[in-house]
């Protein structure tokens, strides 16, 4: 079975990286980053570049062949038996023969040991423990050029002495990790065929990326600020990586800062800081993470984009990981998928149960377009899949266009973007369209291209899902009539439209209910017809994190019935659309906000903020009626012209409030978004100037907002936000002007005079 003169073992040095970081270790030849430690016992480890060497000096290859043979990773080993003509078993024995390591080709035949790993993490690294003829324990493994996973092997088997390894091709690891009697099966929901770093596009998910590198993360326990400065740098970032997930972040935060590497977790939709590092260890920390993901180490100035697979205890999680340039320095921002999470039930997201029924009445249909709408971090993702979970993907066929895939689909043909691959959004979206499946799941609709497939896609007998970034469930009408969408082909495809928000939910432990106070029934009066007696407050105790636990979602699911999609037709404005609603009983998302107030789930004032300042209803400025014959009377002359600024800086709002009222104009000050609907739902303004950076509600929102309730003052971005980007977003969206700051004073009432002299023009015009 196994020659036992070509028995060798391999000793593995520590994987910790030296002080220097990686881009000052040593390098293979191959190219691949090795720490310094490793280097200096190069002897004891396969060297990859000498391994490529050889097959250059043995094969016969084109220029091109070479070429990808040398620049090949570690993690893409196998990709070189294409290169070579060669089917992976021979492939894996000429790994074997190159190192003097024992080679099998049925490994059925290899005694088991009781399991020492488990079944998912020998099928992610395609690794196996075995016992060799010697009864003594060794690993059949496809790849003995990682490194990564040889230092996992060697610091948990230490006791065993040298790693005795045994070389496999991968699949027939696979084959003999599925026929062992003590394999586990895998959870509900989860994959069948397991996924590998060596492999892509299992379980029907189409991944055109590179090869994705796995490592283990284990707890090292707390890591104080001197030991920070002690232990290696794998330590220090498998110990960021695994608290974010024991403490349930979504997204970290590497920025270094010109004293300070600062490390923050995103909970709960905060971030919050966790670790202080000196800057030449975060620069390490950054550059490990982007080793392991295949980024370019040496390349700290362009942006730069990666993906990395770890394994917590049976937890599987992808991260995304994308840097970008600082005055201070490359920060770095990872964010952590888990792709295998078993979808959560419609009930535990928040819906109530007659928004269970009228989702899962929208599984069942064959056709129409179902949007899920609401802004960014607000939960879309999860709920699509969670509905999706409702769908029979065993009898109907389920496309995806992602970017990137976060959760596995059962039965699904998933497909993610991949732009450096040349499969663009377009391309792809075009691409399963040809296809005809009998549903359409897209990530997003982002462009006029994307919402006019969706929509022609739905109205021609399939079911599409999809998502849109708007505020409530009609106002994704106002959405789709600026991408370009006309009303009269809206109502041939909308089946429905999920709207929601996610708010932190009080902690259980620690809240602090109280009689409801005057404020607070003010606040809900416009919105509950019966207000609840008591109401919670956070607090904060050793469970939570400033008296909050997890979020929940609130939603407004609107099914389009005939009376609402012929009120679509008829053109009805998005407000009146809205009240029409309303009056006919229908449950938007403030009165799902109240109800959980009533069940001491969220405080008000979090309501108020997140979703009730949204629901105010504001009335457009009429225009004084013109007779005929008779222009139109400017404002100036009917009085002193209303100016309300929107400003959260306490200097600039004493700053313009000065010019503007010594100029003559009636000046009112808010200091957000917030604020400025609150003015707006009591009091007319002829101009509007607003910042766009702002606490609660910024000016981008705040401007989308005015538009889709009808407000027709004129508006103006003051703000110092000089990005060219954001000046043409703020005038695609209705912006008349966009002063940077800081503006002078004469150039300040220039523009005013001519915002204010235009909208005068339009209404004689009318």
């Amino acid at each position: 079975m196994v020659d036992p003169s070509k028995k060798k073992d391999i000793h593995v040095g520590e994987t910790s990286m030296d002080r220097d970081g990686p881009e000052d270790g040593k390098r293979s030849s191959g190219g691949t980053a090795v720490p310094r430690d490793i280097a200096a016992n190069r002897r004891l480890l396969p060297d990859f570049g000498k391994f490529k060497q050889s097959l250059l000096d043995r094969f016969p290859l084109s220029p091109e062949a070479k070429q990808q043979v040398s620049g090949t990773r570690v993690s893409d080993l196998y990709s070189i038996a294409g290169v070579l003509n060669q089917p992976a078993s021979a492939f894996a024995r000429t790994i074997a023969e190159h190192l003097g390591l024992p080679y099998v080709a049925d490994v059925i035949c290899l005694d088991t040991p009781s399991p020492l790993l488990s079944v998912q993490f020998s099928r992610w690294n395609r690794v196996a423990p075995v016992s060799n003829e010697e009864g003594r324990l060794a690993f059949l493994i496809s790849n003995p050029f990682d490194w990564q996973l040889l230092d996992v092997l060697e610091k948990q088997f230490r006791a065993e002495g040298p790693l005795r390894l045994i070389i496999a091709d991968p699949l027939h690891i696979l084959s003999f990790l599925d026929k062992r009697p003590d394999r586990a099966q895998p959870e509900a929901g989860g994959e069948t065929t397991g996924r590998s770093p060596l492999s892509i596009g299992n379980n029907g998910e189409q991944e055109t990326a590179q090869a994705i590198n796995t490592v283990v993360m284990e707890d090292v326990g707390p890591v104080t600020e001197t030991e920070i400065e002690q232990r290696p740098i794998v330590q220090v970032s498998n110990n960021i990586l695994y608290r974010a997930v024991t403490e349930r972040a979504s997204d970290v935060h590497i920025e270094p800062k010109e004293k300070e590497t600062l490390v923050r977790y995103r909970i709960d939709g905060d971030l919050q800081d966790v670790f202080h590092l000196k800057n030449q260890t975060g620069v390490m920390v950054i550059s490990r993470l982007k080793a392991l993901a295949g980024m370019d180490i040496s390349e700290r100035m362009k942006p730069q984009d990666g993906v990395l697979e770890i394994l917590v205890g049976e937890r599987m999680f992808k991260l995304r990981l994308a840097t970008t340039s600082t005055p201070s320095g490359q920060s770095l921002i990872v964010r952590l998928l888990e792709p295998t999470a078993k979808p959560k039930d419609l009930r535990e997201l928040g819906m109530k149960e007659a928004q269970v029924a009228t989702m899962k009445d929208f599984s069942t249909r064959s056709h129409g377009l179902i949007l899920v709408v609401g802004p960014t971090g607000s939960g879309k993702t999860t709920t699509i899949y969670s509905f999706l979970s409702h769908v029979d993907t065993k009898l109907r066929s389920l496309i995806s266009v992602e970017d990137p895939v976060e959760y596995r689909i059962p039965n699904a043909n998933q497909q993610q973007v991949n732009e450096k691959a040349g499969v663009t959004f377009d391309a792809l979206l075009r691409s399963t369209v040809r296809q005809d499946p009998d549903i359409l799941y897209l990530g997003e609709i982002r462009d006029s291209f994307s919402a006019r497939i969706s929509v022609d896609f739905a109205s021609t007998g399939h079911l599409t899902i999809s998502t849109l970034h708007t505020n409530n469930a009609t106002t994704a009408i106002f959405r789709l009539e600026r991408l370009g969408v006309t009303r009269e082909v809206m109502v041939e495809a909308l089946l429905g439209i999920v709207a929601q928000r996610l708010l932190k939910r009080l902690c259980p432990h620690c809240k602090r209910v109280a009689p409801i106070t005057d404020k607070e029934i003010e606040i809900l009066r416009p919105y509950a017809t019966e207000m609840p007696a008591q109401v919670a407050h956070p607090v904060g105790c050793p469970k939570c994190r400033g008296g909050y636990f997890g979020r929940e979602a609130v939603y407004e699911i609107l099914a389009f019935d005939q009376d609402v999609l012929d009120r679509v037709r008829s053109g009805m404005p998005i407000s009146e659309l809205r009240q029409f609603i309303q009056e006919r009983g229908g449950y938007l998302i403030s009165h799902h906000a109240v109800d959980k107030v009533k069940e001491l789930i969220f405080p008000v004032n979090d309501i108020y903020e997140k979703v009730l300042v949204e629901e105010i209803p504001l009335r457009p400025k009429e225009e004084e009626e013109v007779k005929p014959g008779k222009p139109a009377e400017p404002a100036a002359l009917r009085g002193r012209s209303t100016i309300l600024v929107v400003e959260d800086d306490q200097d600039n709002q004493v700053l313009i409030s000065r010019i503007l009222t010594n100029a003559g104009y009636a000046v009112s000050v808010a200091g957000d978004g917030i604020d400025a609907l609150m003015f707006l739902a009591k009091q007319e303004f002829d101009l509007i100037l607003s910042d766009i950076n702002m606490p609660n509600l910024d000016g981008f929102k705040f401007l989308e907002i005015l538009k889709q309730k009808g407000i027709r003052a004129p508006l103006i971005f003051l703000t110092a936000r000089i990005e060219e980007e954001d000046e043409v977003r703020g005038l695609e969206l209705g912006a008349l002007d966009y002063l940077k700051k800081p503006v002078k004073k004469d150039a300040l009432l220039l523009r005013v005079k001519l915002a204010l002299g235009r909208r005068v023009s339009v209404a004689g015009e009318k």
